[in-house]
């Protein structure tokens, strides 16, 4: 017996505001399920009421159709499996922009060793020949969201007025201070006459937006982000929460990810050619900390006895744009300086942002 198609709702509004007919979003649907069949299932939702979902998905079916005549597709394809869609569409972000960018040849999964750990992608530019293998980060890494509910849980107790309050903390706060923060705040945002910060220390930013009137008590959302603070080009882990009537965004602790990216070199040793140049990858968008200080951990990686093997980490932000499907790209590329192979400067230009 066939089975039954699954039906996809998807907001109207959400489908106009991509300039899409439902003839043609139809299509999409019809091309997306040719390319990933069953697996489907888990990689669209049965209901879309969300802009971003719905240009994802657009997305990957343009990219997966630009990358559909490439050696290794099928075996790429593959990859898409429940617990690998976010390390899966990295490849293929990473792989798109290379075709973008006009590279000879392009293989995708390439073999490289029978025991099936082999890297990413393969390159050839203007008869360079580089390996690619792209890595990202596990979010379990920074789940500060028990940190932040404690917070929330604590501080609300002595809130008593509708204002919107933001959080910034960099280290950890205990549970004792946090009461006595809570105290202040009680205090301090009765005195509030505009918007503005009410508490700015070497640790702490509390800024408060006036409010009239509290939100309706039945909405109860909480938002997970990251927090980019400019002046010290640092990210922190953010959840913004609609409760009781209240708006709170708490965002903190600064992250040491010196770490997690250290361990990306040795998850990626295996995976290396022999006597090829060899790239690792790193996804960016959701890496905390201090992004110099992350920089320098990967040039810290590089040493004469150590990580040889590797001829560059490149840092990889991208992210989408409103108006079209196209995506805006930020790479940091750390040449490795004892590199058995190296990667040349025309290689490197790939990734520079005049490029």
């Amino acid at each position: 017996m066939q089975k039954k198609q699954r039906q996809v709702q998807i907001t109207t509004s959400i489908m106009q505001s991509m300039g899409l007919s439902a003839g043609q979003m139809h299509d999409y649907l019809d091309e997306f399920s040719k390319i990933f069949k069953s697996r489907v299932e888990y990689l669209i939702p049965e209901k879309i009421n969300d802009a971003m979902t719905l240009q994802w998905i657009l997305r990957l079916t343009e990219s997966m159709k630009k990358l559909k005549n490439y050696e290794g597709f099928e075996k790429h394809l593959g990859m898409y499996t429940k617990t690998q869609v976010k390390s899966s569409y990295f490849v293929t972000v990473i792989a798109c922009y290379l075709v973008d960018k006009g590279v000879d040849n392009l293989i995708l999964e390439p073999q490289i060793s029978s025991t099936g750990k082999n890297p990413d992608i393969f390159v050839n530019l203007k008869g360079e020949e580089v390996y690619l293998e792209c890595k990202t980060i596990d979010t379990k890494q920074f789940d500060y969201l028990e940190e932040h509910n404690k917070m929330l849980e604590i501080l609300c107790k002595y809130l008593d007025v509708p204002h919107q309050i933001d959080i910034r903390y960099k280290e950890s706060i205990p549970n004792a201070e946090l009461h006595n923060l809570g105290k202040e705040l009680h205090e301090r945002v009765h005195q509030v006459k505009r918007d503005g910060k009410i508490i700015n220390n070497d640790n702490l930013e509390v800024g408060v937006q006036i409010r009239e009137v509290y939100l309706d008590q039945r909405i109860k959302v909480t938002l997970f982000g990251i927090m980019e603070e400019l002046d010290d080009n640092c990210r922190y882990p953010l959840h913004s929460y609609s409760v009781d009537g209240h708006t709170i965004s708490i965002s903190g602790p600064r992250v040491d990810f010196a770490k997690v990216l250290r361990a990306k070199f040795h998850r990626s040793r295996q995976q290396h050619p022999d006597n090829k140049p060899y790239v690792l990858m790193i996804d960016g968008n959701i890496i905390l900390g201090s992004q110099d200080a992350n920089t320098r951990t990967l040039a810290s990686a590089f040493q004469p006895q150590a990580n040889t093997r590797f001829s560059a980490a490149i840092l990889v932000d991208y992210h989408p744009t409103f108006d079209s499907l196209d995506l805006v790209y930020d790479f940091k590329i750390v040449p490795n300086p004892f590199a058995r192979f190296p990667i040349s400067k025309e290689f490197e230009k790939l990734f520079s942002k005049s490029n």
